[in-house]
């Protein structure tokens, strides 16, 4: 419990040895901000060569990143694309 809410801990120890199984994780996260399913994975996939990419940093970077994403479009009301996966 924490702040009076149920929540669930995710810890992640070591490397995704293929980042394609990273949608297995993100079938199992809720409010993420994703705009689509599997849009986590496809931007880890995306940035596959930056630092932490293939970890639990990476990971939380990219959710931080869609929260920003939202709270940004929340600020504006203006609707930010999610870039696809090249």
């Amino acid at each position: 419990m924490r702040y009076g809410e149920d929540v669930s801990v995710l810890e992640m120890d070591g490397q995704f040895d293929k980042l394609e199984e990273l949608i297995y994780v993100e079938s199992h996260l809720s409010n993420t901000s994703a705009k689509f399913y599997g849009e986590i994975t496809q931007q880890m996939l995306k940035n596959s060569s930056f630092p932490g990419s293939n970890n639990g940093t990476g990971l939380l970077q990219t959710i931080i990143g869609l929260k920003v994403r939202e709270v940004y479009e929340r600020i504006t009301s203006e609707s930010v694309v999610p870039a696809s996966a090249n």
